[in-house]
């Protein structure tokens, strides 16, 4: 029978790894089976790689050799995808597996909360830059609404193909902002806030007081504007970091949430109700863990950030105090002062000290505001937190509270 055939040829291509040999097979399978079991094959084939046992792995002779960083096992789990990316009325099927495979590597990831940073995301990453084609979610739109499989074979409804797209979109904004997280822990780890004026102090007194001035001056003036350098390279990380973990938690519609309602999906669906379910568990667990730790890492970036223009803003203190502090403050603080940039008066100091990015109050309100979209009902954040994980948060949230209080007060400050 044809379904005999389509079994037996699909457990001999799961011995096929070599990117020409999958053209091949595949274009026998398509001039030789019945218009649209091709697919049907691939579907075997594809799930068979991704959820099959994999504890008795075994190199097959002329299969390629896992990239560097990537187990064996995932290495071959990734290239399986490639069956599905040789005909574009196959795409919706590969973006279906695609997620299936990324749903399996953030579910093993088993990521921690408590320690976000220490997450290993690596195999994902590889995975969406790495091998899969730059437009597969666009093809995989683009055909969905053709139904051009042919024979016999279900297809991927259009409704699905926006909730896989929006699922496969909501698992690459995580991974683009775990990456600038990292980028942020390894500049703020090795940009000091504090360094030391050049002092003139030994030539002072074959100086006269006019000269004195002049190179007092100075040396403020190229120490403002070393901190000024060493200020943006903080801000410019602090900024894409948390602006890519605002991007995961105020994804439109909530993050790895379904757009549609898949109970409407014909009974024709290239996927089976049971798989859909699966789906549906997996990525409510997904999310149980993934967000408290974007919630987690998003703060981290702002305390840090908050923290680290604190001392900065000692640094100076101690070095020049009074005035002559207070005019590098100024200066500093209205140079990342967003709000006044473009007009030719400046804030002043009661506004600035929130508005500026240079400011540690400007981190802090940041850091306090978290809790409100965590709150927000429409994201559905705070649903996924568990007693300790919302305890742990508010007590953050708490300790910023205290933060933006010590540093909004403006005659302390320079103190």
């Amino acid at each position: 029978s044809n379904q005999h055939m389509i079994d037996m040829y699909a457990d001999f291509l799961l011995q096929v790894h070599g990117d020409a040999e999958r053209q091949m097979t595949l274009e026998q399978a398509r001039e030789f089976f019945p218009e649209g079991a091709d697919i049907v094959v691939l579907r075997n084939v594809v799930r068979d790689m991704i959820l099959g046992d994999q504890e008795d792995f075994t190199r097959i002779p002329g299969e390629p050799l896992a990239p560097s960083g990537i187990s064996p096992v995932n290495a071959r789990m990734m290239r399986s995808i490639h069956w599905m990316c040789y005909h574009p009325e196959h795409m919706p099927d590969a973006l279906v597996c695609t997620n299936m495979l990324l749903r399996r590597f953030f579910l093993l990831n088993e990521m921690d909360a408590s320690d976000p940073s220490q997450s290993n995301l690596y195999d994902s990453k590889y995975f969406i830059e790495k091998v899969l084609p730059t437009n597969l979610v666009d093809m995989a739109v683009d055909q969905c609404g053709s139904n051009i499989i042919g024979g016999n074979a279900p297809h991927v409804p259009e409704p699905m193909v926006q909730n896989l797209k929006a699922e496969f979109v909501s698992f690459e904004s995580f991974l683009k902002a775990h990456t600038k997280y990292a980028q942020f822990l390894d500049v703020i780890s090795k940009t000091s806030p504090c360094h030391n004026a050049k002092s003139g102090a030994s030539n002072r007194g074959r100086r006269s007081a006019m000269e004195s001035e002049i190179s007092d001056k100075l040396e403020r003036n190229a120490f403002r504007q070393r901190k000024v350098a060493i200020c943006k390279i903080v801000i410019e990380a602090a900024r894409r970091a948390s602006d890519g973990w605002m991007d995961v938690l105020t994804f439109a519609g909530g993050w790895l949430v379904d757009l549609d309602d898949l109970a409407s999906i014909d009974a024709e669906s290239a996927v089976d109700a049971g798989e859909m379910e699966l789906r549906a568990a997996e990525m409510k667990e997904i999310r149980s863990t993934v967000l408290p730790a974007a919630v987690s890492m998003l703060h981290d970036v702002l305390g840090k950030t908050a923290s680290w223009m604190e001392q900065m803003v000692h640094d100076i203190v101690d070095q020049f105090g009074g005035n002559a502090a207070k005019d590098i403050l100024v200066s500093l603080f209205h140079t990342f002062d967003e709000t006044y940039r473009s007009s030719a008066s400046q804030a002043p100091m009661m506004e600035v000290v929130t508005t500026s990015q240079a400011a540690p109050a400007y981190w802090y309100k940041k850091a306090v505001a978290l809790s409100s979209i965590v709150a927000n009902d429409s994201y559905g954040i705070h649903e996924t937190f568990s007693d300790d994980e919302m305890e742990k948060l508010l007590r953050l949230v708490a300790e910023s509270v205290v933060g933006l209080q010590r540093t909004l007060d403006v005659e302390t400050i320079f103190e």
